[in-house]
């Protein structure tokens, strides 16, 4: 939930560069309207059954905290004709890209909008 804080102080910067964060989540979908609540400025998915974590390979085992099988963080910057433009995956599952991160990933692999 950090993350989503940090990214959602952020939402002016994304916004300006006409990007919408969106936020996949294993939470139900109570759950993720909860979250959706709590940051306003992002767009929070439920993938309960896991259908988009497991379509883009970011299930498995070994990548929670205990070693089971969990999603592993992943940030993929998908382009107006929902190309995916860039993938980041952290070698470590604690380990997260800062909105700072984010933005300069944007600026280098996201054309500005026309």
């Amino acid at each position: 939930m950090v993350e989503l804080g940090q990214l959602e102080a952020h939402h002016a910067e994304f916004d300006a560069r006409g990007v919408r964060v969106v936020a996949a989540s294993l939470d139900d979908l109570s759950e993720s309207a909860r979250t959706q609540q709590q940051f306003p400025h992002l767009t929070v998915l439920s993938d309960r059954e896991q259908s988009l974590t497991r379509a883009a390979g970011v299930i498995g085992p070994q990548h929670s905290p205990t070693g089971g099988e969990a999603a592993a963080p992943t940030t993929v910057l998908i382009d107006r004709r929902g190309v995916a433009r860039w993938v980041f995956r952290p070698e470590r599952y604690l380990s997260r890209l800062s909105p700072g991160e984010l933005l300069s990933a944007i600026d280098r692999n996201i054309p500005p909008a026309p």
